[in-house]
């Protein structure tokens, strides 16, 4: 991801629909400093993906680091700028529309307040890089760009709100209670191959909404939480029973024993053997 990365899209005039996309760019800087203006209409999204920077909009100047989304508004001078300790990297998604102003108002994006920590970073980066993959700029493909970057801003939305507590009291007791159910069906089939996307689909929803959710009540993504209740069964195994390490890998989730010790060794510290001995000696 050196230098920088541009979408088809490049280039071309700001439409008057509700959202479109008006540029995607990846940048990577050392010592180097980028330099742009939002046009008439246009709203373009700093995007911190790695390392630190810095990013002055309208004259201010944003300490830019992993993690953090900066918008800048309409007609509006940019200058992104590396340090030469760190390369700096980040992506700039500029977009426009009759919908976008009001999509930065509900993101928590305000001249005065522009720049915040977004949770979920993953699923940006993932749509930004589908971006970035398209090489048609056919019809078809403008819509399909549409409604990517309209699923970034409801992204950014559901973040912002999440982040401040704005759900309703009633219904943020039974988004916990469904994600505590989802929880408690991954820890009982914990030995089948469970894919974020079933399981989202199975509860009625998509895979973004489900890891924001599921953080957001549990404390971290699903995947990372059925890691982690599958090594704490493998180890109740290891340390109580006989079974092989092939046989305590299929009985976790996982059909490839080898697969299952390099996991268990990275996580753990050690191998499964190895584990095994140790509570032995205890």
């Amino acid at each position: 991801m050196g230098g920088n990365n541009k979408s088809q899209q490049e280039g071309k005039d700001c439409v008057q629909g509700s959202i479109s996309l008006r540029s995607v760019e990846w940048n990577c800087l050392g010592q180097g400093i980028e330099t742009y203006r939002t046009g008439s209409g246009e709203y373009a999204l700093y995007i911190i993906t790695k390392g630190r920077g810095s990013i002055t909009a309208g004259g201010i100047e944003y300490e830019a680091a992993e993690g953090n989304v900066l918008a800048v508004f309409p007609e509006t001078d940019v200058k992104a700028a590396g340090n030469a300790q760190d390369l700096f990297y980040y992506i700039r998604l500029c977009s426009c529309g009759a919908q976008v102003a009001e999509c930065a108002r509900e993101a928590g994006f305000f001249e005065d307040a522009p720049y915040h920590l977004v949770n979920g970073m993953a699923e940006l980066i993932k749509t930004v890089r589908s971006m970035l993959e398209s090489e048609d700029d056919g019809y078809v493909e403008c819509l399909e760009q549409s409604c990517r970057i309209t699923k970034i801003w409801i992204d950014l939305i559901e973040d912002h709100r999440y982040s401040k507590g704005q759900l309703p009291h009633a219904a943020g007791n039974d988004r916990l209670k469904k994600m505590q159910e989802i929880a408690a069906y991954m820890k009982e089939h914990m030995e089948q191959d469970l894919k974020v996307e079933r399981i989202a689909k199975k509860y009625g929803m998509n895979r973004s909404s489900l890891t924001r959710q599921f953080r957001s009540a549990i404390g971290c993504p699903p995947q990372q939480y059925l890691l982690q209740v599958r090594l704490d069964r493998a180890k109740e195994l290891l340390r109580d029973t006989e079974y092989t390490i092939g046989e305590v890998a299929a009985r976790v989730g996982y059909r490839d024993a080898l697969a299952f010790s390099h996991i268990f060794k990275e996580k753990c510290s050690m191998g499964p053997r190895e584990y095994r001995k140790s509570c032995i000696k205890k």
